[in-house]
């Protein structure tokens, strides 16, 4: 039984390579055409590191859709070899095939959940990244783990981090007045964008160095600040929230609660990062009922094409819900686990139907 649950394992897990390797040669070439237009901006080295960084989103939104046509693909190739057939017969039951595509779909949630916590938000900010400092810029930008840091002409500005609705946390203004003197330092808590190249600094305490060595110390509520970093510009800070992790969400959603702010869309998402990744397991088990369909009644083509239908069902499904949870107000896990269910649901049915005849 071992031997014959490594070689199911295996031509599943096989399967599902070589269609999420085709499907992802299909989004990448999408993603070339798409971005043709702007190669007036980039340089060749960014377009081809902006094409490369959309790979990790696209692998994390398309690996559970591809091993539910893998899996669709796997069985229905042993179907046809009478190898399905064979292993029915010889005892095995459904259980144990659902216990092997459970195992290989664990492995892929694990996957899944990885890249998605942690290679695609950072593939996110080096796709804003170069988008917003393509081409030819006033400043210079780079990012460390103290934040992200700017040089404009003798001033040097470092933000912590930029919330997603575009204030800013930890500023640090340190101004020059020539290449060795420092002049004034601005450090506040947080930051709001006014009109024009204008912000709002908040709780600001701003430190003057003058010729004669003397230090003057301001505390200030706020203070205006003037500077040619834009919202736009500072966007390489900000990612959808479906594409934050879950560390990144769990903290904001602490700064809308503690702001008395709607934070219903990013828990929504903070829930969606759970459970997503269990779609994987649920999509390949939803593959066996088509399993035990005769080889007469539909062919390999059709089971494909079954599963690419319901690949996109799926996908469609799930930001529906996440839409509807915020339209009528459902509890927020409501939206990330019901997707999930019906098609379990679905394929729980199916499979018992099928069982009986």
């Amino acid at each position: 039984m071992k031997t014959l649950r490594n070689y199911l394992a295996k031509e599943v897990a096989l399967s599902g390579l070589l269609v999420l390797a085709a499907l992802l040669m299909l989004w990448v070439f999408y993603d070339l055409l798409a971005e043709l237009g702007s190669l007036k901006a980039l340089n060749t080295a960014q377009f081809l590191i902006l094409v490369a960084a959309t790979i990790p989103g696209h692998l994390y939104e398309l690996l559970p859709v591809a091993a539910l046509i893998g899996t669709l693909f796997a069985l229905a190739q042993l179907a046809s070899n009478s190898e399905y057939g064979v292993m029915r017969t010889s005892g095995v039951s459904v259980l144990q095939v659902a216990g092997v595509l459970l195992s290989v779909s664990l492995v892929a949630a694990g996957i899944v959940f990885v890249v998605g916590e942690y290679v695609v938000p950072r593939a996110e900010q080096l796709i804003l990244r170069v988008r917003a400092f393509s081409g030819a810029r006033p400043l210079v930008a780079r990012t460390f783990e103290s934040g992200f840091w700017f040089k404009d002409g003798n001033t040097f500005i470092n933000i912590g981090s930029v919330l997603p609705d575009g204030a800013l946390k930890t500023v640090r203004v340190f101004e020059y007045a020539d290449g060795t003197n420092l002049a004034r330092t601005m450090i506040a808590d947080g930051a709001t964008f006014q009109a024009g190249q204008q912000w709002n600094l908040q709780k600001v305490t701003e430190t003057s160095f003058a010729a004669d060595a003397s230090v003057t110390v301001r505390q200030l509520e706020q203070k205006p600040w003037n500077t040619v970093l834009t919202p736009n510009m500072l966007s390489v800070l900000q990612i959808a929230p479906e594409r934050l992790s879950i560390t990144g969400l769990w903290e904001y959603i602490a700064h809308l609660r503690n702001n008395q702010q709607d934070s219903r869309r990013f828990e929504v998402a903070l829930w969606g990062k759970f459970f997503y990744p269990l779609a994987t397991c649920v999509l390949m088990l939803l593959a066996l009922p088509f399993a035990q369909i005769q080889q007469r009644s539909a062919g390999i083509g059709t089971r494909i094409f079954v599963g690419i239908l319901l690949g996109l069902v799926f996908i469609v499904c799930n930001r529906l819900f996440s839409y509807l949870a915020l339209l009528y107000e459902w509890p927020p896990f409501l939206g990330a686990i019901l997707p999930g269910l019906i098609f379990l649901s679905a394929g729980a049915v199916l499979l018992y139907r099928l069982e009986r005849r």
